[in-house]
C-alpha cells in the first residue's frame, strides 16, 4: 500500500525526526540515500523503518538489487509528493531510513591515548589547528570524566 497523505501518522514521526529534540527523545536519526542505506544494511545497523517513494521505483531509479535487500526491512511506501515533505535534499534518491542510535558513550575508554594519523599535510598551519583541538577536546575529557 502506497501512502498518499501528510496526516499518516508514520509520516509525522518520521517527518518530526527532523528535529533534533525529537530524534534524542526517540533515539533515532533518519539517513538518506542509496550509498548511506547499503552502509547501514552491510554494517548491520538498527534499522527501524526504510521509507520509499513508489514513483522512484517505477523509474527505475533504485536498483533491484537494494530493492531486494531493503525489502528484508520494514518498509513504508510513499508517493513523490509525501516523499519531497519527508526529505531535505534537493535531488532525492528515493530512500530514507530510521535508523536507532546506538549509546557510544559505553564504548568509549576515555583513559585511553589519542593517536591523530595525518596525512598529506599541505598547509602548517592546518597542523597547528589540528593540535589545538586535539588538546582541548583531551583537557574536556579530563575535565568531564
Amino acid at each position: 500500500m502506497v501512502i498518499t497523505s501528510k496526516d499518516n501518522e508514520n509520516v509525522k514521526k518520521i517527518r518530526k525526526l527532523k528535529d533534533k529534540k525529537y530524534r534524542n527523545e526517540s533515539g533515532k536519526f533518519l539517513i538518506e540515500g542509496t550509498k548511506l542505506i547499503k552502509e547501514a544494511i552491510e554494517e548491520k545497523a538498527g534499522i527501524d523503518t526504510i521509507v520509499v517513494c513508489d514513483d522512484c521505483i517505477k523509474n527505475g531509479e533504485i536498483s533491484q538489487d537494494l530493492l531486494y535487500e531493503i525489502a528484508k526491512y520494514n518498509c513504508l511506501y510513499v508517493d513523490k509528493k509525501i516523499f519531497s515533505n519527508i526529505t531535505e535534499v534537493q535531488n532525492p534518491q528515493g530512500l530514507i531510513a530510521v535508523i536507532d542510535k546506538k549509546n557510544s558513550d559505553n564504548d568509549i575508554n576515555y583513559n585511553e591515548d589519542v593517536i591523530v594519523i595525518l596525512d598529506d599535510i599541505q598547509d602548517p598551519g592546518n597542523i597547528g589547528t589540528i593540535l589545538r583541538t586535539i588538546d582541548s577536546v583531551r583537557t574536556f575529557t579530563s575535565y568531564c570524566f
